[in-house]
């Protein structure tokens, strides 16, 4: 009899701690969602300016993704319009800065090299 007591015993604290193990293991999920956020939150409070890089970037992905709505467009049309412009207007002052800087540096090589070849040529006839 004490063979059937131990085995009743046996099976049932069996039993009783599967049923605590998923219990158990509920717990134990529940902790390490717990101390996750906590941990996150500590290191958002160590370094600021990560977290909102991150942040940054997961609004920049999402905003890629997601399809831009009616709304969206109606409200953003007038800005994008106006960068847009600012845009082709900065584009068009490089430009003609660089073809003056350019026409300025280059002029100079230019008439150098010219008077330069010009005043070899001019002592090679005269040498000849």
């Amino acid at each position: 009899m004490a063979k059937k007591d131990y085995n009743e015993t046996a099976n049932g604290s069996a039993y009783e701690s599967s049923n605590q193990g998923g219990t158990g293991h509920r717990a134990a999920a529940r902790d390490k969602v717990s101390n996750l956020g906590s941990s996150a939150s500590q290191k958002i409070e160590e370094s600021p300016l990560i977290a909102l890089g991150a942040g940054v970037a997961l609004g920049a992905v999402l905003g890629a993704v997601l399809p831009v709505s009616r709304k969206e467009k109606e409200l953003l049309q007038p800005i994008g319009s106006k960068l847009h412009d600012a845009g082709l207007g900065a584009v068009d002052r490089a430009k003609d800065m660089g073809k003056q800087k350019f026409d300025e540096v280059a002029g100079d090589t230019v008439r150098n090299f010219l008077s330069t070849s010009t005043s070899s040529s001019g002592s090679s006839a005269n040498a000849s």
